[in-house]
This record gives structure tokens, C-alpha cells and sequence, in this order.
């Protein structure tokens, strides 16, 4: 019950919140832009058209969740991982990006345009796709879109988390990587990710897909299954 009014205060609190939190500047940090599609990328480096496939498939994945909002566009900025990224990013800068609640800007740690790829600066889990990474923070907007700002930010982490990178279509913890992970006991940050990720794709295959019965109230609760651990 205390987890549940921590929540609900949280949620109450998050519009001051975004919007007290440190801004992008387009006309000082952010020299370089684009319009793609209905995408504005602003970034700290030229952006290649390498971008246009990148935001592609970042369309298709998003285009896969049963909340999709056809023609939905964003804001992303793209920083190098350097000190505009820890001002904007606060807490969060281990993160691969962040979005904000309200504006739903997108803005991205360090991200190699041209190889589709977004890191983090962890040794395990520090790399994966940035069409990815965008779709997941997209995949954050449609949560509050769908079920507004207080609901999804009370909703559990696993479900929201695992739901948004179940939309982006993977993480950045490969099965065996995850299954070396909890052989060994390791307490990674990577890992409520893949395990939430794996119990709301359990709960979407019982439930026939259906987003708002994965996050209603009652959803059945299920055992998280377990990666298989690699051969040895």
C-alpha cells in the first residue's frame, strides 16, 4: 500500500517536476538540424541521411504496439554523452536517453547515427540499436498518451519498462548475457529491463495482446520466467 501511494505521489508530482528539469537548447547546444518525416532532430554533430533508416525502423517497431498513434512524430536530441548530456540528464545518465513527460522530447546518450547503434558506457549491457532506444522512449509516450500522465507514471516499472522495450523489440541484454547475469547473482540494472520485457511478452501472448488488460489492476500474477543459461 505505501509502494502504491509513493507511486501516486510521484505521479502527481511529475508535471512540476518535467517541468523544473533542465531544458535542450536548440540555438546553443544543438547547432544541427534536421526534419525527418515527423521527427525535428536537433544534434550536437551533422546528421548523416543514415538517420532516415534509423528512424524508420524506429517507426516500424512503435507501429507494432496496439496503442500506435499513426503519424506520430518527436523531438530528439542527440548529444555526445558529454556534458550537455549529464546536465540534461540529471540522475539518469547511465541511461541510454531519457524522455520528458509532458513535452515528450527524446534525448539520447552517446549514439552512433551511421551503425544504428546507442550506448550507455556500461561494459555488459552498454550498447544496443538506437532505433531501438527511440522507439522505447516513444513507446513511454503512447503509455501517457493512452493512459495519461498520473496513470502510467503510477503503473509498476516492470510493466512499464518491459512494455516499452517489448515495443522496441529487444533490450540491451542478449538471453545468455541475462542468463550469466542471474547465474552469477549479479544485480545489474539491465536485468528488470529483460526480465520485465520477458513477463510482459507472457502476459501479451495469455491476454491476446490486449494493452490495457496488461496494465489493469488485476492482471494475473505469473512467475517471471527465467533465461535458459548457456551451454556449458
Amino acid at each position: 500500500m505505501a509502494g502504491a501511494r509513493s507511486r501516486w505521489l510521484l505521479a502527481l508530482a511529475a508535471p512540476a517536476i518535467a517541468a523544473s528539469a533542465p531544458q535542450p537548447s536548440d540555438d546553443l547546444a544543438f547547432p544541427f538540424h534536421r526534419q525527418i518525416g515527423g521527427h525535428h532532430i536537433s544534434a550536437e554533430f551533422p546528421i548523416p541521411s543514415a538517420m532516415d533508416a534509423v528512424l524508420a525502423r524506429a517507426d516500424q517497431r512503435l507501429s507494432t504496439s496496439a496503442i500506435a498513434v499513426p503519424g506520430l512524430g518527436s523531438r530528439i536530441f542527440l548529444t555526445n554523452g558529454g556534458w550537455r548530456w549529464r546536465a540534461l540528464a540529471k540522475a539518469s545518465v547511465s541511461a541510454f536517453a531519457i524522455s520528458r513527460p509532458g513535452s515528450e522530447l527524446v534525448i539520447v546518450n552517446r549514439s552512433d547515427m551511421v551503425r544504428d547503434l546507442a550506448f550507455n558506457g556500461r561494459r555488459i549491457g552498454g550498447v544496443r540499436p538506437l532505433s531501438q532506444v527511440i522507439a522505447h522512449e516513444m513507446a513511454h509516450g503512447l503509455l501517457r498518451r493512452h493512459f495519461g500522465l498520473a496513470a502510467a507514471q503510477a503503473a509498476p516499472a516492470w510493466k512499464v519498462e518491459g512494455y516499452c522495450d517489448f515495443v522496441a523489440g529487444g533490450g540491451s541484454l542478449s538471453d545468455a548475457e541475462a542468463a550469466r547475469l542471474i547465474a552469477a547473482g549479479t544485480d545489474h540494472p539491465a536485468l528488470p529491463y529483460y526480465l520485465g520485457r520477458k513477463r510482459v511478452e507472457a502476459i501479451l501472448a495469455r491476454n491476446g495482446g490486449s494493452v490495457d488488460a496488461l496494465f489493469a489492476n488485476d492482471d494475473p500474477v505469473i512467475h517471471e520466467p527465467k533465461p535458459q543459461r548457456p551451454a556449458t
